[in-house]
């Protein structure tokens, strides 16, 4: 939901949720509804600088007039009546939505972005079953995974309460060869565990992956950059006025990247591909690891794509 990061970040991406919601709130004649999250995101707006907020009411301006339009046929038969802003909670259960649109009998949501586009900030554990909470499989990640990645994160653990929690990642020798490829590489073992050709739920599992990567409710994504504003429109289950977005139903392979990201990339059939990169999301040695997922590659027949220049 919204940017993560420091302060600043969080504030930039609560401050254009507010943006966003306030165009839409002015264009449809309808309230943003009273909520925590709408009066942090509005505090977000009043903290940024005069340059910043005129910069995100020009995208969301245009982003939210360009997406009435495409609603419009919906509109007209199930008329608007407020905005909502959506809570961190939501995301962390898989609706990506940061602004919702409620109708008569129906709504929209957008998510927000300032100058990123990434997918996901998934965290990695020795206790955090991603194939459980991803809802990849109800029985969860194999004995083989947890015996490749538990030895790692109990090592962290150990460094860190060595150290009373001050060691820095910065300090520790071969850090990607210790840590990094190593739960990449379980990372990669389960996927091709469960989507390979001897998996009989390998292409609801592939289904699952993308559903969890993208979001399970339908959304347009508006991204704020710097001269124009992005806007995508994600319609798996076909609730929005844009083209339908089929689901891949096999993963193609797991490539490897090396150099200065550390990450696996991972093909699906139908034209999806995302990269998973691993870092340390903190200067200070964690028992935990951070993925950022990126799309390289979406359908470019099945989600709708605009940008719109600020000039």
């Amino acid at each position: 939901m919204g940017s993560r990061g420091s302060g600043t970040q969080v504030d930039n991406g609560k401050a254009f949720e507010w943006a966003v919601a306030s165009s839409l709130s002015e264009l449809l004649d309808v309230p943003i509804s009273d909520s925590p999250e709408a009066n942090n995101c509005h505090a977000s707006f009043q903290r940024i600088s005069q340059g910043l907020r005129e910069r995100f009411e020009t995208a969301a301006s245009k982003s939210a007039k360009h997406i009435v339009e495409k609603e419009a046929a919906v509109l007209s038969t199930k008329p608007p009546q407020r905005i909502r802003i959506a809570g961190d909670s939501e995301g962390q259960r898989g609706d990506v939505r940061d602004v919702i649109v409620k109708c008569e009998g129906g709504e929209f949501g957008i998510s927000c972005k300032t100058n990123h586009d990434a997918f996901k900030h998934s965290r990695l554990s020795g206790q955090n079953d991603f194939v459980r909470s991803w809802s990849l499989s109800e029985d969860g990640c194999s004995d083989d995974y947890w015996s490749r990645v538990r030895p790692l994160f109990a090592e962290l653990k150990r460094i860190k309460q060595d150290s009373g929690g001050s060691a820095l990642w910065s300090h520790q020798p071969n850090v990607p060869a210790r840590f990094y490829w190593p739960v990449l590489d379980a990372f990669e073992a389960e996927i091709l565990r469960l989507t390979g050709p001897d998996s009989s739920a390998a292409s609801e599992v592939s289904r699952r992956l993308i559903s969890y990567i993208i979001g399970t409710n339908d959304f347009y994504k508006v991204i704020c950059r710097p001269e124009h504003v992005e806007i995508q429109g994600f319609n798996m289950n076909g609730t929005l006025s844009v083209p339908t977005t089929k689901y891949p139903d096999h993963v193609l392979g797991v490539d490897r990247l090396n150099g200065g990201q550390y990450s696996k990339t991972v093909r699906f059939n139908r034209g999806y591909t995302f990269n998973f990169r691993i870092h340390s999301a903190s200067s200070r040695v964690e028992p935990s690891l951070k993925f950022d997922v990126k799309a390289i590659a979406l359908p470019p027949s099945e989600i709708y794509t605009n940008h719109i220049s600020f000039l």
